[in-house]
């Protein structure tokens, strides 16, 4: 048996991959799934959340007594917005964001999310982009209490943090902006548009990392770029051609910054990146780009089978997640979800490099028990050496 670790300890060990004394477990939620899981453990379940501490698709960061009730291995912590105040309405009944793009509140069964209405830079020029009200990543509101927070956590807890200072990305956001279906037409019909675009929201993303890693990133374990979803359930949403001249280039300057001033103050920290879907074509590129951590293992993506990314990468790269949301959690038996954690950990923990988790946020339809089941079978199969 391997020698009890810290739970900061066994995610860094899995992450320099080194095999810890089991496998690291993390946790990714939203907010009506959140409140679910709280009064199923028993826990006391707030009527409202802090403002700036949702995003629009309504994650929401699980606080230390759940993660101390599961074991879990990882707490979440990041900037807020500009104002500290988060969503504004505007006179049309829709959500307005930092980055002036309006969102309308759809609601489903058990929870809810915004979706971004009426793109405000659709009929937008190159010279309108001078004039635009971009977020200030150096207003007090980003940062308000976060280094006091990092540093309790730090020292009263032995958990690895993970942040996330960026805000809004440069493909993901510039859909938000643009228009899901304009901004790919711009990337054909009008490239000097659409690299102008992303250069501004690059710069963006630049500064907020910046700021926030010279603040906390000597607490860190991994700091979380700005998420960027690139792959569809069976292939990219654009060409491998289109990502390397469109989008690779910002990547390159985006994540070479970020790595950059992390190692100078936390050579061990990680950089982490999310895209979902099946971006098998391009895992390289984004490797060449500093990724070091890919969020997340999505099992049932083409392409992108844990073994097959194990295989093939796992000496240059680490996962977060793996445990299927789209059928295996929601729809599972605790029997089936069990069986597929034991699956996981078979394929991706070996040597390391695997931080268990759902396979993209829980919703409110996962039963809190397969939640629950999920971590108990990775406590059970996941110790270290594997021997499944």
């Amino acid at each position: 048996m391997v020698k009890q670790m810290t739970s900061r300890e066994r995610v860094q060990t899995a992450l320099n991959h080194q095999e810890p004394d089991r496998v690291p477990l993390g946790m990714w939620m939203t907010l009506g799934a959140y409140k679910n899981f709280r009064e199923y453990l028993g826990l006391t379940v707030k009527d409202q959340y802090p403002p700036g501490s949702t995003t629009w698709s309504m994650d929401v960061h699980v606080e230390p007594d759940v993660i101390e009730k599961l074991g879990l291995d990882v707490i979440r912590i990041g900037s807020s917005t500009p104002d500290g105040q988060g969503f504004k309405i505007n006179e049309n009944g829709f959500y307005v964001d930092e980055w002036s793009v309006p969102r309308k509140k759809v609601e489903y069964e058990g929870g809810y999310y915004m979706e971004d209405v009426n793109p405000p830079l659709k009929d937008a020029t190159i010279a309108d982009l001078e004039d635009y009200p971009w977020p200030d990543p150096t207003a007090d509101g980003c940062w308000n209490g976060l280094e006091q927070k990092a540093k309790r956590l730090f020292t009263e807890t032995d958990k690895a943090l993970l942040a996330q200072f960026g805000r809004g990305g440069i493909y993901e956001q510039a859909k938000y902006l643009r228009g899901h279906e304009q901004i790919l037409m711009d990337m054909i019909l009008e490239p000097e548009f659409v690299h102008a675009l992303f250069a501004k929201l690059c710069q963006v993303e630049m500064k907020f990392n910046e700021m926030g890693i010279k603040l906390i990133g000597k607490y860190l374990t991994q700091v979380r770029m700005s998420p960027e979803d690139l792959g569809n359930q069976d292939n990219l949403q654009i060409s491998p051609k289109t990502f390397r001249e469109m989008i690779k280039p910002y990547y390159t300057k985006s994540f070479g910054l970020a790595s950059k001033l992390l190692k100078e103050q936390n050579p061990h920290a990680k950089l982490q990146f999310h895209s979902c879907g099946a971006i098998y074509a391009i895992v390289p590129d984004l490797i060449e780009c500093g990724m070091e951590v890919s969020d997340p293992m999505q099992p049932i993506a083409k392409g992108v089978e844990p073994a097959r990314l194990k295989q093939e990468f796992g000496d240059r790269l680490s996962w977060w997640g793996g445990i299927d949301v789209q059928r295996t959690l929601p729809l599972g038996t605790p029997e089936q979800v069990a069986a597929e954690v034991r699956t996981r950990i078979k394929e991706a923990a070996p040597g390391g490099g695997y931080i268990l988790s759902s396979s993209h946020r829980c919703q409110p339809d996962i039963p809190s028990q397969n939640i629950t089941t999920m971590y108990e079978a990775a406590k059970e199969y996941g110790q270290y050496p594997i021997k499944l």
